[in-house]
């Protein structure tokens, strides 16, 4: 089998550029032929560029990739040479603060792990969609049907974005959508906020799926159409949260 030098457990590009190990760090490690599954899904090593390897028995992986690939995210910091990982853990989660608002027979519902967060914890913020008619209907939607939006007290903002597709469900009473904040929707608000720097610039330097300290409004729309109806419907929420400093 094909040899191949370790420098160190490589978490990126950023790792890749800090300085090199002395000679005394290097050791050997051997391809490992297997592959990586996430949910019965083959991993594909184009997308990531990556390679498995085995030593003395363990197999390493390439942390970044693994942790974006499971919802989380990795920061390198290269002057102090510490990895940061954050991700959501799915404990029993208590809503601080919740909003709901009802238009026919649905109900959308905006909860908020915290009110105020500290500005080095992850936003934790998920919303449903909650059918409540008796009578079984099809809705139309594009995906996702339940949209997330950032705004800070200065009007930047960000917003999710909806693939151009159509999707028909039949929903009976009580039927749920529900979804989470996603964290990139930070990223990109963060992105908007230092007025579009050099994406990969950006990530490297920070955690930018963290947002800074102040006031931010998070927003929820759900945008269908039911068969039979011939307007679409639009439902908005929205919940405010305070960021302080850490």
């Amino acid at each position: 089998m094909r040899k191949k030098l370790l420098l160190a457990f490589i978490v990126g590009s950023c790792i890749s550029a800090a300085s090199a190990a002395s000679s005394s760090d290097l050791i050997q490690a051997h391809l490992f032929p297997g592959s990586i599954y996430f949910n019965n899904q083959p991993a594909s090593k184009q997308n990531g560029n990556f390679e498995i390897l085995n030593y003395n028995g363990s197999v390493y992986v390439p942390l970044r990739y693994m942790a974006e690939n499971m919802g989380g995210k990795v920061h390198y910091d290269e002057a102090n040479q510490d990895i940061y990982i954050d991700r959501r853990v799915n404990n029993l989660t208590k809503a601080e603060i919740s909003v709901s608002k009802q238009a026919d027979n649905f109900m959308l519902n905006l909860h908020s792990e915290k009110e105020a967060y500290k500005s080095n914890e992850i936003i934790h913020l998920w919303s449903s969609l909650v059918y409540l008619g008796d009578e079984e209907i099809t809705v139309g939607h594009g995906n996702p049907i339940i949209l997330f939006s950032v705004r800070d007290e200065e009007g930047i903002s960000s917003d999710e974005y909806i693939e151009t597709v159509l999707i028909r469900d039949q929903l009976k009473k009580n039927n749920e959508y529900k979804a989470t904040l996603p964290l990139n929707i930070i990223e990109s608000y963060n992105y908007n906020k230092k007025g579009r720097p050099d994406i990969k610039k950006l990530l490297e330097k920070e955690r930018s799926w963290l947002l800074s300290p102040g006031k931010y409004t998070i927003g929820v729309t759900a945008d269908f159409s039911i068969d039979g109806d011939k307007k679409d419907k639009i439902m908005k929420s929205e919940i405010t949260i305070q960021v302080e400093p850490q």
